[in-house]
C-alpha cells in the first residue's frame, strides 16, 4: 500500500510538472453581454471575455470607437511565459444592487495591468482608467485590484491590458463586491502574514540554536526557511509594496535555491549518509544540479520558472521517498517528515493541477494555498528536529544513568586485559625462543652444506644427498614463514576464502601423496577409511582444506613413533567430517584447553624435543571457522589423539554420490571447474631441460597467443613462480638440478594453486597415475602431438584452439637444425657414458632423446630411442648391444646427410 501511495505521488507530481510546457490563457468568444450578479463574483472574466493580440495603438478614446477598434484585432489563444501583452475584453451588464466593486486579478505575477470601463449608454461620459501590478502603486495591501464604480443595471465594455516581461501561470480576474472583497483580503493577509512570521520565528529560533550547540542541523532549517520567505514574498508582493522595489530576475531565485537547503537540511536530520548512502549521494548531485541553474534563472524568469518546477518536484518525490524509507527503517523523526513533505506538496499540486485545468477552478489564491502548505511543512520540520533531539537527549540519559557502574565494569575489563596481554607478551617470548630455534636448526644445516658444495668439501657423489639436505631444511623454514604470514593475515582479518568446486578424492589423495610415503618411512601405518556413501565434489576452498589436513596430519606423524595414522572420511546431511587419528603420546586434559592458542605451548620441553611454532592448530581452527565449522581434539596421555574437522557441507548442481571405490572414476575429468577457467588470461610457464625442446615449446605456445616464460630445471621454475603469477605451468619430470617431482612438491608447499601439467616421455598408466597423485593435473607425452596439445592448453586457458598450430615451415628447419648441429655433442656424451658403464646417465640420455627426436620429426631416431629405452628399464645389464648401436647409426646417419 505504502509503494502505491509513493507512485500516485510522483504521478501528481508528473501532472504538475506539465503545467511548465505551455502557460495558456483560454478565453471563449463572448455569445453576448456577461450578465454580472453577486453569484458570480467568482466568475473569471477570461472565460467570458475575448483575448486580442496586442498592437502598438492604445485605447479607444469612447464606446463609439470601440467597434472599429475591435476589428483591427486579432484573436490570441495563449500567452507565453517569455512575456508581452495582451487585451482583454469583457461587455458585461451589472444586474447587482452595488455599484462599488473591485477588479481583482490575481494568481498572477505581472509587471502592469491597466483597464478602463466604458459606458456603453452614454458615449460622451468619461472613460474611467485603472492602473495596478508590481510597477505600479496598488490600492490593496499585498493585492492588485482596483475599486471601480458600475451602476446598477447599465452595459459596460472593459478592455484591459496585461503587460509583463515574464508570464507564469494563467492569470484570473473577477469582479468582486467591495465589502466581500475587503474581508477576503484581511483574512488572506492574516493568514499570509502568520505563514511568514511563522518562517521568520521558526528560521531565526534554530539559527540562534546552531550559534550555540553548532548542529548544522539547525543552520540547514534556518537557510531552508530564510529561502521559502523570500520565495514567496515576491508573490505576494511583499517588496514593492513594502519597499517599492520590483525587479523580475529575483522572483525564483529562492525557489532554485529551495531543493539544496532542504536536502542539506534532511541529509542531516535522517541521518542519509550512514543509513543510506546512495540515496545520499544522489541527493547531493539533484541539489548540485538544482543549484547550478540560479545565474539562468537570473537572468531569464521565464526559464527559472520552468526550471524551478523541475528542480523543486523532483526534490519533493526523492524527499519523499527518502522519508518513507527512513520511517520504516524505524527511524521515529522521519513520520514528522513525510507529513511534512505531504502538506507541502498536494497545495502545490493541487495550484499545478488546477492551472493545467485538470481540477475545476478554485476562487482562492493558489499562492496563498502554496504558501500554506509550505509554513504547515516547515512547522512540522520543526516537530521533526524537536523529535529527534528529544530521542538523543533521552539515549544520553541513558548512557549516563549507570555511568558508575559501566567504569567499574571497563576497569574490571582493562584489569583483565592486562592480565591476557601479559600471558600473551610471556607467550610470544616463548614463541620467539622456539622460532629462534626453529629457525637456527635448518639453517645451520642449509648454510652448512651450500658451504660445503660451494668450497668442494663434499665429494661429487655425495652432493645430491647434501642437495637433498638443503631442500629437506629450506622446506621447513618455507612452512615456519607461512605460518607466521598466516597467523598475521588471521590476526588483521584479511585472510581470504575462495569457495570453488572442490574435487574430494582427489584432495585426499593429496593428503595422501604428500605424507603417506613419510608416514610409512617412519615405520607407521597409515590408512584412509571413507565411509561411503560421499558426495564427489563439494564447494570448499581446496587450497585451505588441504592445509589443515596437511596441519593435523603433519602433526600426528611429529607425535606418532609407533602404530598408525588414519584418516576417517564420513558426511552426514549438514557437515563433511574428516578424522585424523595416530597413536601418539596424547594430551592432557589442560593441555587440550589451551592446545589452539596462538604462541602458546602446553610444554617447553616438547617444543624443544618435536620442535614447531605453535600456529599450525591455531590457523588449522581459523581456516576451519572461515569455512562454517570447527576443529575439536579428543586425547589421552599414551593413548594417541583423534583430531576432528567438521564443515559445512555445500555440494554443486553436478554432485554425484560414491558409494564405492569402484565407482570412484580413475580417469578424472580433464577440465578444470569452469570458474577457475574463466580466470585465466593466457600467461605460461615451461620448464625443459633440452634448449631446442623448450624453444620450439615455447614458439608454438607464442603462436596461440599466450605469453610464455621459459627455464631450464625445477629449480628455475619454482623461483619462477614465487617471482610471478602464472595460468598455466607445463612441467618437464626429469630435468637436472631439480627434477618436476620436487618442484611440484615445493610449489604446493608454497600455496600455489595454478594448474600444473606433467610435460614427460613417460607415458605408462602407473606413471601417469603417480603423476596426478602427487598433484599434476593432466600430463602431455613427449613428442608432442600438436593437434592434442593444442586442444589441452586451449581447455586449461580460456582461448580459442587453434587448428593448426605448426610452426612455419623455415622457423622449425631453422630450430631443427640446431637440434642437428647438438646431436654430434650428444653422440660423444652417450658414447662416453656407454662405454664408461655410466648406465644410469647412459638411461637418462637415452630417455632425453626419445623425447627430442619425435619432437623434430626424426623418426627413424625416434623409434630406436624407443627401443633402447625400453630395453634399459627392463634390465640395464643384460642389454643388447645392437640396439644401443642402431641408435649411434642412425645419429651419424643424420649428421653425414645434414647440409654444414
Amino acid at each position: 500500500m505504502l509503494l502505491k501511495a509513493i507512485q500516485g505521488f510522483c504521478y501528481v507530481v508528473f501532472l504538475g510538472l506539465l503545467t511548465i510546457y505551455v502557460c495558456e490563457v483560454r478565453a471563449t468568444q463572448s455569445a453576448g453581454v456577461f450578465v454580472y450578479t453577486e453569484q458570480q463574483q467568482d466568475i473569471n472574466l477570461f472565460q467570458v471575455g475575448t483575448l486580442l493580440a496586442a498592437s502598438y495603438e492604445g485605447f479607444p478614446d469612447n464606446s463609439t470607437q470601440i467597434a472599429t477598434w475591435l476589428d483591427n484585432k486579432k484573436p490570441q489563444t495563449s500567452t507565453t511565459y517569455y512575456g508581452g501583452s495582451y487585451w482583454l475584453v469583457v461587455e458585461l451588464e451589472n444586474q447587482t444592487q452595488l455599484a462599488e466593486l473591485v477588479l481583482f486579478p490575481y494568481n498572477t505575477l505581472v509587471s502592469r495591468i491597466e483597464t478602463r470601463v466604458y459606458d456603453m449608454a452614454d458615449p460622451t461620459s468619461e472613460v474611467a482608467r485603472y492602473v495596478t501590478g508590481g510597477i505600479e502603486k496598488n490600492e490593496f495591501a499585498f493585492h492588485y485590484g482596483n475599486k471601480i464604480a458600475l451602476t446598477p443595471g447599465k452595459r459596460y465594455f472593459l478592455i484591459t491590458k496585461y503587460e509583463s516581461d515574464y508570464f507564469y501561470t494563467p492569470p484570473k480576474l473577477v469582479l468582486k463586491p467591495y465589502a466581500d472583497f475587503f474581508t477576503q483580503i484581511t483574512i488572506e493577509n492574516m493568514v499570509m502574514m502568520l505563514c511568514f512570521g511563522v518562517g521568520i520565528a521558526l528560521g531565526l529560533y534554530n539559527l540562534l540554536i546552531y550559534f550555540g550547540a553548532r548542529d548544522v542541523t539547525h543552520l540547514y532549517y534556518a537557510l531552508f526557511t530564510g529561502c521559502w520567505v523570500f520565495a514567496w514574498s515576491q508573490f505576494f508582493h511583499i517588496p514593492d509594496q513594502l519597499f517599492g522595489f520590483y525587479n523580475a530576475h529575483f522572483h525564483w531565485l529562492g525557489f532554485v535555491l529551495i531543493p539544496l537547503t532542504n536536502i542539506l537540511f534532511f541529509n542531516n536530520l535522517l541521518k542519509l549518509k550512514d543509513s543510506f548512502p546512495q540515496l545520499a549521494k544522489a541527493s547531493i548531485i539533484l541539489a548540485v544540479v538544482a543549484t547550478a541553474g540560479l545565474p539562468f534563472a537570473a537572468m531569464w524568469p521565464g526559464f527559472g520558472f520552468i526550471w524551478a518546477t523541475i528542480v523543486t518536484g523532483c526534490t519533493l518525490c526523492l524527499g519523499m521517498y527518502i522519508g518513507v524509507r527512513s520511517w520504516m527503517s524505524g527511524f521515529k523523526p522521519a513520520r514528522y517528515f513525510v507529513f511534512a513533505y505531504l502538506a507541502m506538496a498536494i497545495p502545490n499540486m493541487v495550484g499545478n493541477l488546477t492551472n493545467l485545468g485538470v481540477l475545476t477552478p478554485i476562487a482562492i489564491d493558489l499562492y496563498l494555498l502554496g504558501l500554506i502548505g509550505t509554513a504547515l511543512d516547515a512547522m512540522l520540520l520543526a516537530f521533526a528536529v524537536a523529535n529527534k533531539f528529544s530521542i538523543l537527549h533521552d539515549e544520553n540519559v541513558e548512557l549516563t544513568k549507570n555511568l558508575e557502574q559501566k567504569v567499574q565494569l571497563r576497569t574490571q575489563e582493562l584489569q583483565q586485559l592486562a592480565s591476557e596481554l601479559t600471558d600473551a607478551s610471556e607467550a610470544k617470548s616463548r614463541f620467539l625462543a622456539n622460532m629462534s630455534h626453529e629457525i637456527r636448526t635448518p639453517m645451520t644445516s642449509i648454510i652448512g652444506y651450500a658451504d660445503g658444495i660451494i668450497l668442494g668439501d663434499i665429494k661429487p657423489h655425495e652432493r645430491n644427498h647434501g642437495i637433498r639436505v638443503i631442500l629437506q631444511n629450506s622446506r621447513h623454514v618455507l612452512g615456519l614463514i607461512n605460518d607466521i604470514l598466516d597467523m598475521s593475515k588471521i590476526e588483521a582479518n584479511r585472510l581470504e576464502i575462495d569457495l570453488v568446486e572442490t574435487d574430494l578424492f582427489a584432495t585426499i589423495a593429496h593428503i595422501e601423496s604428500l605424507l603417506g610415503k613419510q608416514i610409512r618411512d617412519k615405520g607407521l601405518k597409515f590408512k584412509v577409511d571413507y565411509q561411503f556413501p560421499l558426495p564427489d565434489w563439494i564447494i570448499s576452498d581446496p587450497t585451505r582444506l588441504r592445509q589443515i589436513l596437511l596441519n593435523l596430519t603433519a602433526n600426528a606423524l611429529k607425535f606418532t613413533t609407533v602404530g598408525h595414522i588414519q584418516l576417517v572420511v564420513s558426511c552426514t546431511k549438514e557437515q563433511l567430517v574428516i578424522k585424523v587419528k595416530d597413536t601418539g603420546i596424547g594430551m592432557t586434559e589442560a593441555e587440550q584447553q589451551d592446545l589452539f592458542t596462538p604462541f602458546y605451548q602446553a610444554d617447553s620441553s616438547i617444543s624443544r624435543k618435536y620442535g614447531g611454532t605453535g600456529l599450525g592448530l591455531n590457523i588449522s581452527k581459523s581456516l576451519a571457522e572461515k569455512l562454517d565449522g570447527n576443529i575439536t581434539v579428543h586425547s589421552h596421555v599414551g593413548s594417541g589423539s583423534e583430531f576432528s574437522l567438521n564443515i559445512a557441507l555445500y555440494m554443486p548442481e553436478r554432485v554425484r554420490w560414491i558409494n564405492s571405490f569402484d565407482e570412484i572414476s580413475i580417469s578424472k575429468e580433464k577440465e578444470l571447474p569452469s570458474q577457475d577457467q574463466r580466470n585465466l588470461v593466457g600467461e605460461v610457464l615451461v620448464a625443459e631441460d633440452h634448449p631446442e625442446n623448450r624453444e620450439l615449446i615455447k614458439r608454438i605456445l607464442e603462436r596461440m597467443g599466450l605469453t610464455v616464460t621459459a627455464v631450464e630445471n625445477g629449480k628455475d621454475a619454482v623461483q619462477a613462480t614465487l617471482d610471478h603469477q602464472f595460468d598455466l605451468i607445463l612441467l618437464d619430470i626429469q630435468m637436472p638440478v631439480m627434477d618436476g617431482e620436487q618442484a611440484i612438491h615445493i610449489m604446493q608447499a608454497t600455496g600455489l594453486t595454478t594448474p600444473i601439467v606433467a610435460l614427460t616421455a613417460n607415458t605408462m598408466k602407473h606413471e601417469v597415475d603417480r603423476y596426478l597423485k602427487q598433484g599434476f593435473i593432466d600430463h602431455i607425452g613427449k613428442p608432442i602431438d600438436r593437434s592434442e596439445f593444442s586442444h589441452k592448453i586451449a581447455s586449461y586457458l580460456d582461448i580459442e584452439m587453434l587448428e593448426d598450430v605448426k610452426l612455419p615451415e623455415h622457423e622449425f628447419e631453422v630450430l631443427k637444425q640446431v637440434y642437428i648441429e647438438g646431436l654430434k655433442k650428444q653422440r660423444e656424451t652417450i658414447t662416453k657414458q656407454y662405454t664408461d658403464g655410466d648406465m644410469t646417465g647412459f638411461a637418462q640420455s637415452v630417455h632425453m632423446l626419445k623425447g627430442t627426436a619425435g619432437m623434430f620429426e626424426c623418426e627413424t631416431l625416434y623409434q630406436h630411442a624407443i627401443k633402447l629405452d625400453k630395453a634399459l628399464k627392463a634390465d640395464s645389464v643384460m642389454l643388447d648391444s645392437h640396439l644401443v648401436y642402431q641408435v649411434f647409426d642412425e645419429i651419424d646417419d643424420i649428421l653425414c646427410h645434414s647440409p654444414q
